[in-house]
């Protein structure tokens, strides 16, 4: 098993980008279709519904709504007096492209197993001027010091614009994002722009504007396909389970001016829509709430971790294990390919993460994957767990099982 196949174990989530440059590709983007011929954009149907007129509808509601998302993106970093726009995560849309046609300077962060497709793909379509302002890094969102490196030596204030993403983490992961960036706004100034604090209505605010019809439907599919894409509990995350206000206070609460707006005052003529569907649009998109996010002036706390380490031993059917630093989406696949390059299957398991400073949704799921590989689950063992690490099994529910 190659390390691109052991990072899409660790990250399944990632096919949700392709599924968006597809949506993209129909609504006539000629980037999006330029880009879809060098992307494999096949995944597996996880769709059972057949085809009817209700599905033709939600596809034509879904298609609408990835328009006006990727072209509110587009318009946001367009006005922003920002230089530096920061895509995260970037996925597979061709959003580099358009910000180096306004002069700017784009940042794709993403997942490495994204990064191996989705960069020599853009730069086959860049001219070379172009190649000079777009620039794609693999880091983790949860980690304040890969997002840091991956921005090397720029200077200047920057935006960072998020998707979608905000929702597929459980509240640990959250904190530790939200964290990040405001070190990074703090750092080096600038604004975070996120519409995910209601990223389940989007599309169904969508298909109510495009068949006047009950959303609820739509709205139910959206919560269920996040749950699926992150493995968590959607009761668990603030973006999911809060209402605004209350989500509001969580990020004032962390050091961050919130600036709400309506989506419908950043939204451009869309290319699916005529002049009917933008009003009806405008008018669905007026209770669709985008977020402005600046650092409040106020000194940062600056944690070290150790640096990512594994080593292992196997011994008499006993796979030995000792972790140390973050196991999160860039580290969790060495530990897994040890794992797989067993030379025959474990008969117990011993990890030691006395120095495992964090451990992300990608570790965890390292360890239920070596856990459900035992026949004797009993023989399975997690040892030296610290306060911080048990924090997270506890808030995700991996204690039950694996401590």
């Amino acid at each position: 098993m190659d390390i691109k196949e052991l990072e899409q174990l660790v990250n399944p989530s990632y096919t949700t980008g392709k599924g968006c440059l597809g949506l993209l590709s129909a609504t006539g983007d000629p980037d999006a279709i330029n880009l879809s011929k060098l992307i494999d954009l096949s995944v597996p149907d996880k769709d059972p519904m057949p085809d009817s007129e209700l599905r033709r509808e939600i596809i034509r509601g879904y298609m609408v709504g990835q328009d006006a998302r990727y072209s509110v993106w587009n318009r946001l970093a367009e006005k922003s007096d920002c230089d530096i726009i920061i895509d995260l995560p970037c996925g597979y849309l061709p959003h580099g492209l358009a910000v180096a046609r306004m002069g700017k300077n784009y940042f794709g962060f993403e997942l490495p197993v994204v990064i191996k497709d989705i960069e020599p793909a853009i730069y086959s379509l860049c001219t070379e001027e172009q190649k000079e302002k777009i620039h794609y890094r693999s880091v983790d969102a949860t980690n304040y010091e890969s997002m840091k490196k991956a921005l090397g030596d720029v200077k200047g204030r920057i935006c960072i614009i998020t998707d979608g993403m905000l929702g597929l983490f459980n509240r640990s992961e959250l904190d530790q994002v939200c964290k990040s960036i405001l070190r990074l706004l703090s750092e080096f100034g600038g604004e975070w722009y996120t519409s995910d604090v209601m990223s389940v209505e989007l599309m169904a605010l969508s298909y109510e504007a495009v068949t006047q019809k009950d959303s609820a439907i739509v709205h139910q599919a959206v919560v269920s396909g996040s749950a699926a894409n992150s493995d968590i509990d959607n009761a668990e995350n603030p973006f999911i389970a809060w209402a605004p206000e209350r989500l509001k206070a969580y990020m004032e609460g962390l050091g961050f001016n919130v600036e709400p707006f309506a989506y419908s005052e950043v939204l451009p003529q869309l290319r699916t829509a005529d002049a009917d569907l933008m009003e009806r649009l405008k008018a669905s998109y007026s209770k669709m709430i985008e977020w402005r996010l600046t650092a409040k002036k106020q000194t940062q706390t600056v944690e070290v971790d150790l640096p990512f380490e594994v080593s292992s031993e196997f011994k008499d059917g006993v796979f030995s294990v000792s972790v140390q630093g973050r196991m999160d989406t860039m580290t969790a696949p060495e530990l897994l390919k040890r794992f797989k390059e067993l030379p025959e299957k474990a008969q117990a398991i011993n990890i030691d993460v006395a120095k495992m400073a964090y451990v992300s949704s990608a570790g965890l799921r390292v360890f239920l994957m070596m856990y459900k590989s035992l026949e004797d689950k009993s023989r399975f063992r997690l040892m030296n767990v610290s306060d911080d690490v048990r924090e997270i099994l506890e808030t995700t529910g991996f204690d039950q099982f694996l401590v």
